[in-house]
């Protein structure tokens, strides 16, 4: 595909300019890099997160990542995770491998976000980023919008909102993002890893609370805690006490090297554009963190977004963007959602109701072979650019 050119040769500065510098707006701005438009990512922030939040990178975003040449580095910078093994109240209730999943993945890679973050910078170049750059106001005209942005004035062609899932490019444009906060609260934390688990991820659902564990690069663990409520300040070693408790495992406090709180909420941006303004990503729809499914929603997003500004025609493809994005964010939030709702239930008689559930599903047979796919995102609607019928990404009337 060749670039649009609705305007004369710098009549803009820019093509794209991309608002947020996190992993689902640096892989845009790899791929539109990649068809040569001209761009620019503002980020708000000037250090890197402090704390990794998304790890797990599922096989259809590997494919894309692999458009850039990237998966081989992707894949020798985390973890291969391919068991994910389910406890309940009374011992283990069964596994999702991913070892036979129909891809030619079969794993979920786990890799912080802050490495996600490193290697698209570096493939994209720094001059491409500004750093500690904070949008202001966006307006649009026919052909381009202007951005102000760190005191000046930019402008180009499209502006996207790659800034998160309290975008305040969201809020200029004035896009509801009607959602809802869940009743369920975490903390999570990564420890040197000393559990002896290797790269198997566990789950541990119990009468008084979930317990996750994931393996991380580099000789750590996460390990995330259900509470009553929500805890802005933790008690130092409540994540340590909790997974003794819930778990056996002992994960020692002086092990320690992060930790956060979340609540997670749900929410789906009305539509993913105004005029030349386009959401993607986490400023577009959020889901439950639990699952691992936002942030590849997002690469998807990112793809599919892609293809369209590097059209000779993007604004008569925005449709098909909302109508194939929309449709991919609500079944991952759906799933998310049912598995976080699953996991929370808490008390002995939901907790063995649970147990006889997960036990079914796991069980060796077509359902537990189906749970891989499941979990690994393959079975998404239009998970990937392949899996979009070609007649709609064709121009259309406007």
């Amino acid at each position: 595909m060749k670039a649009a050119t609705g305007r004369k040769a710098g009549a803009t500065d820019y093509d794209v300019i991309i608002v947020g510098g996190g992993p689902v707006g640096l892989l845009l701005a790899c791929l539109l890099k990649q068809q040569g438009l001209r761009l620019r990512v503002l980020e708000r922030r000037v250090e890197p997160i402090a704390h990794s939040a998304a790890i797990g990178i599922t096989p259809p975003s590997l494919q894309i990542i692999d458009k850039l040449g990237l998966a081989a580095e992707f894949i020798a910078s985390g973890l291969k995770v391919r068991d994910c093994f389910v406890h309940g109240q009374r011992g283990r209730l069964g596994c999702v491998s991913f070892r036979e999943i129909p891809d030619v993945h079969r794993f979920i890679l786990s890799l912080p976000q802050v490495t996600t973050i490193a290697i698209l910078q570096k493939h994209l170049g720094q001059e491409f980023i500004e750093l500690g750059c904070e949008v202001s106001e966006v307006r649009q005209f026919e052909d381009h919008c202007s951005v102000q942005a760190g005191g000046r004035t930019l402008t180009a062609r499209f502006v996207i909102a790659c800034d998160g899932s309290r975008s305040r490019l969201r809020e200029l444009i004035g896009m509801r993002a009607p959602g809802h906060v869940y009743d369920c609260h975490f903390v999570m934390a990564d420890f040197i890893d000393r559990s002896g688990l290797g790269d198997e991820a566990h789950l541990f659902f119990t009468a008084t609370g979930s317990v996750e564990s994931f393996p991380l690069p580099g000789g750590q663990r996460r390990w995330v805690v259900q509470t009553d409520t929500r805890l802005d300040h933790p008690p130092p070693g409540l994540v340590s006490e909790l997974t003794r408790q819930r778990t056996g495992f002992d994960v020692p406090v002086a092990d320690q090297i992060n930790e956060s709180v979340f609540t997670p909420r749900r929410f789906n941006s009305d539509r993913y554009y105004e005029g030349r303004v386009i959401l993607c990503g986490d400023a577009a729809h959020g889901m439950s963190p639990i699952g691992g499914q936002g942030m590849n929603t997002g690469f998807a997003d990112a793809e599919f977004l892609a293809a369209i500004l590097c059209h000779a025609d993007p604004l008569k493809l925005l449709p098909a963007y909302n109508r194939f994005r929309r449709k991919a964010a609500r079944t991952a939030t759906f799933r998310a959602e049912w598995g976080m709702w699953l996991g929370t239930w808490r008390g002995k008689g939901l907790s063995a109701l649970r147990d006889v559930i997960l036990k079914f599903l796991l069980c060796p047979g077509p359902v537990a072979r189906h749970m891989g796919s499941f979990y690994a995102m393959l079975t998404i609607p239009f998970n990937t650019l392949k899996r979009v019928p070609a007649a709609s990404l064709q121009p259309r009337p406007l």
